[in-house]
């Protein structure tokens, strides 16, 4: 593609040798898309083509060596974010064509279906989902007119959704990780006329956000 458009591709790291390698090629183009692992098999969730939005959710299984389509989410959502937790998948956010979402969702694989839980009180998309002790933090993201900072919770044991501490800055479109007992937002998109940030921010239960170096994650 000359580095424009949709892509197919994916790829893989091996932490033993330090290298990227190509994975097998989707079943179609997409951006935007969610991600996760769940019981030895990479799930490829959403996304769209910047014509529509997919509710479509593709599994690569390493043993098998392909992509192939599986139990498609209740919603169409690009710019959506998701994560595995205890055993399910879930998806958060995004937008389906029409709006940004503060719908979600999760995947139980002894059903094999997914299934609506309670909604998020912000809609979002470009955001990130992390787990950490045992709740789940959609972070940041777009609201539909503009970036926010805003955090919010959801809590599985009781399927409720609670406001979080807002990062110190807004932040679309930044990667999160949690590192032993911390979430790490790195980087991200303040806005229409802003710069693109270079900053991380650090979460930690009992002590808020506070800006870090990069070099001092891990």
């Amino acid at each position: 593609d000359g580095g424009h458009g949709w892509f197919d591709t994916a790829e893989s790291y091996n932490e033993t040798d330090g290298r990227w390698s190509l994975c097998p090629p989707l079943t179609e183009r997409k951006g935007s898309l969610g991600g996760a692992s769940l019981d030895g098999k990479i799930f490829a969730i959403g996304g769209g083509n910047g014509i529509v939005s997919f509710s479509d959710v593709e599994m690569l299984d390493p043993d098998i060596g392909k992509w192939i389509r599986t139990r498609s989410m209740e919603q169409k959502r690009f710019a959506v974010a998701s994560s595995e937790h205890n055993g399910s998948i879930y998806a958060v956010g995004g937008f389906d064509e029409n709006e940004y979402l503060n719908t979600a969702e999760r995947f139980d694989p002894r059903e094999h279906s997914w299934m609506r839980i309670a909604s998020m009180k912000s809609r979002r998309g470009c955001h990130s989902l992390v787990v950490l002790n045992e709740k789940l933090y959609a972070i940041g993201g777009y609201d539909g007119s503009a970036m926010v900072s805003s955090v919010e919770i959801y809590d599985p044991r009781t399927g409720t959704w609670t406001a979080g501490e807002p990062m110190k800055e807004l932040r679309g479109y930044s990667a999160a990780a949690v590192v032993k007992d911390s979430i790490y937002v790195i980087g991200g998109y303040k806005g229409e006329g802003e710069d693109i940030l270079d900053t991380v921010e650090c979460f930690k239960e009992g002590e808020g956000w506070k800006n870090v170096a990069a070099s001092s994650i891990g």
